[in-house]
């Protein structure tokens, strides 16, 4: 597994969260930690990227929507991302 930064995280988090899911299953899917889940799913919804509802599904706001907009169309991002395939 490549080693990913927080910005790696952040993006993929909510990317997954479009549709709205779990911790648990955010946790698999991301691959993360009880303790790294706490973490980055507290942060994201304390910056207003992420929603949690009544039945405790995370799902990315618009916000966070724009947030991953933004991500996609920055070079620096791509060429990030593009660098770590093997």
């Amino acid at each position: 597994m490549v080693n990913r930064d927080r910005h790696d995280i952040t993006f993929e988090i909510l990317e997954k969260a479009s549709g709205g899911k779990k911790k648990t299953e955010m946790m698999r899917d991301v691959g993360l930690s009880y303790l790294q889940a706490e973490h980055y799913l507290k942060e994201l919804v304390k910056n207003g990227l992420l929603a949690r509802d009544d039945e405790h599904n995370y799902k990315t706001t618009k916000k966070g929507a724009e947030f991953l907009e933004k991500c996609a169309n920055c070079p620096l991002f791509k060429w990030n991302s593009e660098r770590r395939r093997p």
